[in-house]
């Protein structure tokens, strides 16, 4: 059986012709450009290497996820399409089990005494994994979005470990720092070996393929994303952490300078904070996590119109979605208030606020040289509310 088989669930894409596990042709490309425009002349250059045509395919196969969002849905829009025309059958493949099949454990230990993870970083200490026995291939732990912390206490605990059947871990894929520091912290006193460079492969991907060989009608292949959303895990976040944003208060000054210290060059002088407090035309919130404040933001208003001064998020918060909240709460209160627009100025490089200004609705209007100091650039902001 003849299987075009390919990859765009990650950073990297890729495709390949097998034929019965046999290797014809294939390309992998790390090219920093999307995939929705490398990954089709890729396929087409493949198929002129193996010298075929998509009639003379049997079918297609497509890694799934979990990954990129994005990545994984222009892989499989473009295979469905494919297929569809070609009138051929598809594979769906896991990305986390291809991953583990375009690996060799070249280390000494012996694979049958070898726990395998594949790892992929899905950020904030999370990874999507799966945990395989290296030498069968079965599977320990089942693929899903963990906590690296939490998935390291689960391999911690694993039978095979416990007893000392399996005495190595193998971790490969993105996620492999993320996890070699998780099993530091969770002291898994086994050997850990690390390869983070490892990607998937068209040979991983076939070798998946050809190991379960379940075709499907191409309108059947979907997407395997193992991911809440971001406002599902604020939302259990806020359950298990108690997050809470409310009005800035005179005892959180000292927090509130401990955060613009840690954070900001030029950090607000005292009396600016208090000013931002107490006075009628200025309103400030923080967000308390525990009952310590871990973001803040500041504005002042004249008449109908804000402007924020600092976003500031604790740096072992950043990445929650603290500060998208935190917005959206002020710019609530601005409405109630009469506020019809708001203004913020924000460092052009500063590529992770603008993103999240955007998303509250924001949007550029201008560009102030040297705003912040010589080379250092300000975008002006402005959103209607």
């Amino acid at each position: 059986m003849k299987i075009l088989v390919c990859d765009t669930s990650n950073q990297n894409c890729s495709a390949g012709i097998y034929e019965d596990g046999k290797e014809i042709a294939y390309e992998l490309s790390f090219e920093t450009r999307t995939h929705s425009e490398t990954f089709m002349p890729l396929v087409h250059r493949v198929m002129e290497q193996a010298g075929l045509k998509h009639e003379d395919l049997d079918a297609y196969a497509i890694t799934v996820g979990p990954g990129s969002f994005t990545g994984i849905r222009i892989g499989l829009a473009a295979v469905k399409g494919m297929a569809l025309a070609a009138d051929k059958p598809c594979i769906s493949v896991s990305s986390t089990e291809a991953l583990a099949r375009s690996c060799e454990n070249a280390t000494a230990t012996a694979r049958e005494e070898t726990i395998l993870v594949p790892a992929i970083d899905a950020r904030n200490n999370r990874v999507f994994a799966r945990v395989f026995e290296d030498d069968t291939m079965k599977t320990l732990i089942p693929e899903d979005a963990y906590d690296a912390d939490d998935l390291a206490k689960k391999i911690k605990n694993m039978p095979e470990v416990v007893y000392g059947t399996r005495r190595q871990i193998l971790v490969v894929g993105s996620g492999a720092d993320v996890m070699k520091q998780a099993f530091e912290r969770n002291k898994v006193h086994i050997n850990v070996y690390c390869a983070k460079g490892a990607a998937i492969t068209p040979k991983g991907v076939a070798g998946a393929a050809f190991a379960h060989n379940e075709l499907i009608s191409a309108r059947d292949v979907k997407a395997t994303y193992c991911a809440v959303s971001q406002a599902e895990r604020l939302r259990k976040n806020d359950a298990a952490e108690e997050y809470k944003i409310r009005p800035a208060e005179s005892g959180d000054v000292d927090s509130i300078m401990g955060l613009e210290e840690g954070s900001i060059p030029h950090p607000w002088q005292r009396n600016e904070i208090e000013k931002l407090i107490t006075e009628d035309n200025k309103c400030a919130f923080v967000t308390e996590k525990n009952g310590h404040v871990v973001c803040y933001i500041g504005c002042d208003i004249v008449i109908d119109e804000g402007n924020i001064g600092n976003v500031v998020t604790d740096e072992k918060e950043r990445g929650k979605g603290l500060a998208t909240a935190i917005l959206k709460h002020l710019l609530a209160d601005l409405k109630k208030r009469g506020v019809k627009k708001v203004y913020l100025e924000v460092e052009s490089t500063n590529s992770a606020a603008v993103a999240v200004y955007k998303k509250c609705g924001f949007k550029s209007y201008n560009i102030r040289k040297g705003y912040f100091g010589v080379g250092r650039d300000a975008i002006l902001m402005d959103c209607e509310i």
